[in-house]
């Protein structure tokens, strides 16, 4: 507006130079007036549709401007928004996928632990029945194991005192429990099957007669038989398990053999066959 109005005192300032009196009496100058008047009005409207134009090219420039920043921010934003659910995505695929192994593994851990809970409960029922066998015969197997201890060498016996006093006196009638009572008879016949497949020498006293006792060197051969000799010689024999105990009878003349043997077996006597008497049961 600043600018049509300085265009229109422009045409009112060329106006104002011509006399407007002369002209009633000069047509040519009429005309030329009126036709700068007409050439001024024009000028004036052009000059303002030009100026309108202008301004509203530029409201337009500047809206596609706007335009632009709006959809250039929409699209930087779409693009971080895309890249954040992009790695969501992953990252949920990820764990999808772990969850799944996870839950594979732990279905196969599962039939694995149904498979040994099956597994176990079948041996714990056999256990079980194993137990009530065991249980319904370890009272006549206490009283037989005290019947085989009178048959024992007397070494074993001392050895085994501790397991054999643990042998409760009324099988039906005791505080050792079930497992305590079969350790008992387990140790017992442990001990026996490692002394039968051993030589054992010991010095220990035979008595002859009611009034006479001596000194004498005992070779066992396992649980079947022994050899005694004294140191002189004059008296030897061979042991063997009886009915209520080792018998222990003396054979004249066996003593220097059986000092032989001993000599042999502690090492003071050449290796070499002895001959000594035996007894077989």
């Amino acid at each position: 507006m600043p600018h049509l109005t300085r265009k229109l005192n422009s045409i009112g300032l060329f106006i104002s130079k011509f006399d407007v009196t002369p002209c009633e009496h000069n047509p040519l100058m009429k005309t030329s007036f009126l036709l700068a008047l007409a050439l001024g009005s024009q000028w004036a409207a052009s000059s303002l549709h030009a100026q309108d134009s202008l301004q509203d090219t530029r409201n337009v420039l500047g809206q596609w401007v706007e335009t632009r920043q709006i959809t250039s921010k929409e699209r930087s934003d779409w693009q971080v928004e895309k890249s954040i659910l992009q790695d969501t995505q992953s990252l949920l695929t990820n764990e999808l996928t772990r969850l799944e192994e996870t839950l594979a593994t732990l279905q196969s851990s599962a039939t694995a632990a149904d498979e040994e809970r099956s597994t176990l409960t079948a041996e714990k029922e056999q256990f079980s029945a194993a137990s009530h066998v065991v249980e319904s015969t370890i009272g006549a197997l206490e009283v037989q194991m005290k019947e085989i201890i009178k048959t024992l060498p007397e070494p074993l016996v001392n050895k085994i005192k501790p397991l054999i006093r643990r042998l409760p006196e009324d099988p039906d009638s005791n505080t050792l429990s079930l497992g305590e009572r079969v350790q008992n008879i387990v140790g017992i016949l442990s001990q026996a099957d490692k002394f039968n497949t051993t030589i054992t020498a010991v010095s220990d006293s035979r008595e002859i007669t009611e009034d006479k006792v001596v000194e004498v060197r005992t070779l066992y051969w396992g649980l079947a038989m022994a050899y005694f000799v004294d140191s002189s010689g004059e008296y030897a024999g061979i042991g063997f398990p009886g009915k209520d105990g080792w018998e222990w009878p003396q054979i004249e003349g066996s003593g220097p053999s059986i000092q032989q043997l001993l000599g042999v077996y502690e090492g003071n006597e050449d290796i070499q066959f002895v001959e000594v008497p035996a007894r077989i049961n």
